[in-house]
């Protein structure tokens, strides 16, 4: 019964801590890039956006 256990957990991928992050925010900046090419992001929100960057 153990093995079987420890076979079940051992032979699915795990995904590491250290790919998570940045395919988030890969699928954040596409997601991003996407709604400004279609003018759904308002002219403040990137001026706001700018002035944080700045500093």
């Amino acid at each position: 019964m153990n093995n079987v256990a420890e076979t079940r957990s051992t032979a699915l991928p795990a995904i590491t801590p250290s790919y998570t992050l940045p395919m988030v925010l890969a699928i954040n900046t596409f997601a991003l890039l996407a709604l400004n090419q279609l003018g759904q992001i308002p002219s403040w929100i990137k001026s706001a956006v700018a002035l944080f960057l700045a500093f």
